[in-house]
């Protein structure tokens, strides 16, 4: 054996020792340090059933160490174990996917779920809300392989806002620039426990000066102006083909039908950014004639070609002599040309349509949608919050374009039942989601780069102080969605508006459909409404996804009782005594007692029955409705 023979050897066996070194640290790391590796989802238990939840930190390996804030998913739930009547839908995109500035129910994914549970009741219907605020096409590519393992039925897709300012858009490095695929590598080495370990050790933490005045547009931007004609505009176009490209291939690839959406935005909202000189110039051209400065502005605009701040004072020049279709031209040109790349301009839509026609999938055009229910066809104020999240009822209308998609397509049977029209009660978007976007947009708009802009907001500033409380407490995340969801409906409750707690109860059970206490408290609600077959239901789903819950049963068993159906209400309340036997639970005992009286009494069993009061008033000597009864007993029992 030659020395150059040898070498190669020493040198493989020496790489080999390192391979099997680092391998073993990560699978060590891994089993150690779970917090060094992250999973899109995370197995958790709920109601007897095996679930499986969205990782809300998920994202953070996107983002640098350094960054202050870090976007999260919402923490959605699917079952682990598929049902075979099982419809489940993953909806991919950004902030507006999400439902910024909504918590859970008032955004296309809960919105559309509603519809689907009341169109197909027979369906175990599933919509998961995988979008998040700040990534972009980048990320989405990154994770999608990893939902095949889920089988979803059915992906949509709304997205485009965010290619600029998402992770490695304009912000990525030159090499990355000039060979996109190391990207993708670098988001593989970012799912290594030793990588990770490595950046906790050698990353600082934010500095004081980048906690000052910061929110998330700041942060992602970095307040970088883009020109609509450049290079690196045209890079980011290409670069968002080619992922939305591959997005659609990964799961067509699976036979997995996806439906894109265009995406849409507030043409009527000023642009971010501009060359203030020019502005000033175009600014000082305008006259009382409108016919006048539609000429002189132009004329100045073909000698600015960038100037977004011209084509927006040219399109409300055109607004006010009705000419709407040459003042949508302008605003989307505007829109277009705004040096802050807040909105995506039209070219990420036209990509949209050409790779949905190239890939064969299935298309519809919100922005077309949002023409067709805004004045004069022009989008603004009434369906937006500010730039481009929609409010409750245009992120209703989003949903509906995916659901006539879906229905279109034949991706779903034929229903005999009509969605449902925009109502925040029938479509269950409870009183809280609705006042915390009011709390969240209005922070939004009061800090970069929004300037002297204001929301007119609702529900929180009409709410009583109690209210009030609980949203302050879950925007400073002190306090949980589903917690606050409680305590709001028991106020409503306590306040006698009931209908507003029901609504809330059934937001709560949107997002969590077999939790046994939000079905109770429903029940309990509709009960007290007179609408006993319906609460029958929901006690008959607590039941079954806690059959150790006691008061579900005593209260069905009691519903019973006043429907006629009194061997049932014995064998309910016989149940929920033995629970509440074994847990102690005295006033409880008392009350079934109590109802086991009556039933008793109702099937002519007066012995039985007078046992039954007896015991209830030995546990509760002052039972009012146990003491009601035996007098009623005994005057019967003496005529």
């Amino acid at each position: 054996m030659n020395q150059r023979t040898k070498n190669i050897i020493f040198l493989a066996v020496t790489l080999l020792f390192f391979l099997i070194l680092f391998v073993g640290i990560e699978f060590t790391l891994r089993y150690t340090y779970p917090q060094f590796t992250s999973t899109l989802v995370e197995e958790v238990s709920y109601d007897q059933l095996s679930w499986y939840k969205i990782n809300r930190s998920y994202l953070k390996k996107y983002f640098s160490s350094t960054d202050p804030l870090i976007p999260e998913f919402k923490p959605s739930l699917f079952l682990k174990e598929k049902k075979k009547n099982s419809l489940r839908i993953f909806c991919l995109g950004e902030s507006s996917m999400f439902g910024v500035p909504y918590q859970m129910t008032a955004n296309i994914p809960g919105i559309l779920r509603t519809q689907l549970r009341r169109l197909y009741p027979e369906k175990e219907i599933e919509v998961v809300n995988l979008g998040a605020s700040a990534i972009n096409t980048n990320v989405i590519r990154n994770f999608a392989h990893e939902l095949l393992r889920f089988q979803p039925d059915i992906i949509l897709i709304y997205t485009g806002h965010n290619e600029f300012y998402g992770p490695d858009g304009i912000g990525a490095s030159w090499v990355e620039k000039q060979f996109p695929f190391l990207t993708r590598w670098k988001y593989q080495l970012n799912n290594l426990a030793v990588v990770n370990l490595l950046e906790n050790i050698f990353s600082g933490k934010p500095s004081p000066e980048s906690l000052h005045d910061v929110n998330l547009m700041k942060q992602v931007s970095q307040k970088a102006a883009v020109k609509l004609h450049s290079s690196e505009t045209e890079r980011i176009f290409k670069n968002f083909e080619n992922n939305v490209t591959s997005i659609v291939e990964i799961f067509q690839s699976h036979n997995i039908p996806v439906i894109i959406s265009d995406v849409t935005s507030n043409l009527t909202f000023a642009p971010f950014e501009y060359d203030s000189v020019t502005a000033q110039q175009a600014g000082a051209l305008l006259t009382n004639s409108a016919e006048d400065n539609i000429q002189k502005l132009r004329t100045f605009i073909s000698e600015h070609n960038e100037d977004s701040f011209s084509r927006f004072l040219l399109a409300k020049q055109y607004l006010s002599l009705a000419k709407y279709d040459s003042a949508k031209i302008y605003f989307e040109e505007a829109r277009d040309c705004d040096f802050l790349k807040f909105r995506a301009p039209g070219k990420i839509n036209a990509v949209l349509r050409s790779v949905a026609k190239e890939t064969h999938s299935y298309f519809f055009s919100s922005d077309s949608i949002f023409a067709v229910n805004s004045l004069h066809g022009i989008s603004d104020t009434s369906l937006f919050w500010e730039h481009l999240h929609p409010k409750a009822n245009g992120y209703y209308l989003i949903a509906g374009g995916f659901l006539d998609a879906l229905q279109k397509k034949h991706l779903l049977p034929a229903s005999s039942a009509a969605p449902l029209p925009f109502n925040t009660d029938s479509l269950h978007i409870c009183w809280f989601d609705l006042a915390f976007g009011d709390c969240s947009i209005k922070n939004l708009t009061t800090k970069w780069p929004f300037k002297n802009f204001t929301v007119n907001t609702v529900y929180y500033p009409s709410a009583p102080m109690n209210l009030q409380k609980i949203v302050d407490e879950v925007f400073a995340m002190g306090k949980i969605w589903d917690e606050a969801c409680y305590e709001s409906a028991q106020i409503f409750w306590k306040e006698d508006q009931l209908p507003r707690a029901i609504t809330t109860y059934r937001a709560l059970i949107e997002e969590y459909p077999y939790n046994f206490y939000a079905q109770y408290l429903l029940a309990n609600a509709l009960s007290q409404q007179g609408k006993t077959v319906e609460a029958a239901e929901h006690y008959n789903i607590s039941i079954t996804s806690n059959p150790r819950y006691p008061y579900s049963q005593m209260e069905l068993g009691l519903l019973q009782i006043n429907s006629g159906k009194f061997d049932e209400a014995v064998r309910l309340l016989t149940g929920a005594l033995k629970i509440s036997q074994q847990e102690n639970l005295i006033a409880l005992q008392s009350t079934i007692y109590y109802g086991l009286g009556t039933a008793y009494a109702n099937k002519k069993m007066f012995k039985e029955a007078m046992d039954a009061v007896a015991r209830s008033l030995q546990l509760q000597p002052n039972n009012r409705d146990a003491l009601a009864l035996r007098q009623k007993l005994l005057s019967f029992l003496q005529h």
